[in-house]
């Protein structure tokens, strides 16, 4: 199956449009506060379905972010989900129009 980067998104970008691109991760499925800005997320077409690339904090169980001593920063996994609504749905500047095709699979 091929994959295909078809929007990237990186932390400056995550900077300039939080709000946009919270709302879009909600509309999604993903808690903002828990999607790390670095190394970014990406919007992935992989066969037919549309997908968001990110990677998210991991949590203890009192809540807080992990945090990787050696690295002095918050442990993160790398994780996909289904792209329901678009980019340019919730106005982020730019969005390609190959992410405009919301994909429900």
């Amino acid at each position: 199956m091929s994959t295909r980067v078809i929007e990237t998104i990186t932390a400056e970008d995550i900077a300039r449009h939080r709000a946009a691109l919270c709302a879009w991760a909600e509309a999604n499925g993903l808690v903002p506060k828990d999607v790390a800005d670095r190394p970014g997320i990406t919007v992935e077409r992989v066969g037919r379905r549309t997908v968001i690339v990110f990677h998210e904090y991991q949590r203890g169980a009192d809540g807080k972010v992990l945090v990787d001593l050696d690295r002095g920063e918050g442990v993160t996994v790398r994780r996909s989900v289904t792209q329901v609504e678009t980019l340019a749905q919730h106005g982020y500047p730019g969005a390609g129009s190959e992410s405009d095709q919301a994909e429900r699979s």
